[in-house]
């Protein structure tokens, strides 16, 4: 029997939860069992692509009412019974991308898996930059001012860059893990100053694996 979420006039008048649909027009809520009349929404078929981490997958899903960009929702594949949990990233109507749209002007609509994410965190060590990817589930939350482990090190986070947004500095403010572009992290660790024969100070730093030797006085690259 199809369920959906709609609000409870009985126990949750502003916010939607889980209702079963007993007849085409009559639901019993979940929550307590309240039965009432609802307008339920014919759903139809609409194309999905969905980003997980560096590849993209087509599924076709049954869809109601209206989807906004930023939405999060569980979608069923008809073909292959999969479910993804996703957050919405665009609509396509037409030839045109929109915040929102009903599912009968929807085209394709654009998103990414949130179950599972890979964060990206910049690791400060004074003079050098450490950078690190980490796959987590899409629900674990990064606190401001907290610590995060990896590997055998324990980090302090210091800002983190929100997708599509800017960033959060404040501390003790939690975001999570499927809303995050990268965190920015301490070490802790200090780090002795390289002096190059010539007497310059030369600064170490790591960019995505790449080690590279920039001298500060000249700017020229030395390997």
């Amino acid at each position: 029997m199809e369920n959906i979420e709609t609000p409870c006039p009985s126990c949750s008048p502003d916010e939607p939860v889980s209702h079963k649909v007993l007849k085409s027009t009559l639901v019993k809520c979940k929550e307590c069992g309240d039965v009432h009349i609802e307008k339920i929404e014919k759903k139809v078929p609409v194309r999905v692509i969905v980003s997980i981490a560096d590849k993209s997958v087509r599924i076709r899903t049954l869809l109601s009412g209206v989807i906004r960009a930023g939405d999060e929702l569980v979608m069923d594949d008809e073909t292959s019974g999969e479910a993804y949990p996703v957050q919405i990233s665009s609509i396509e109507v037409g030839d045109k991308r929109e915040e929102s749209a009903h599912v009968d002007e929807i085209k394709t609509i654009w998103a990414r898996a949130i179950d599972e994410v890979v964060v990206k965190i910049a690791i400060s060590h004074r003079e050098t930059t450490e950078s690190i990817e980490m796959r987590v589930p899409g629900d674990r939350e990064y606190v401001i001012g907290g610590k995060i482990k990896v590997d055998t090190r324990e980090l302090k986070i210091i800002r983190i860059k929100i997708r599509d947004s800017g960033f959060k500095s404040r501390k003790g403010v939690a975001v999570k893990a499927s809303d995050i572009k990268r965190i920015y992290a301490e070490s802790g660790r200090k780090e002795l100053r390289r002096i190059s024969k010539g007497g310059e100070r030369i600064v170490i730093k790591k960019r995505e694996s790449v080690w590279s030797l920039k001298s500060k006085k000249t700017g020229s690259l030395k390997t």
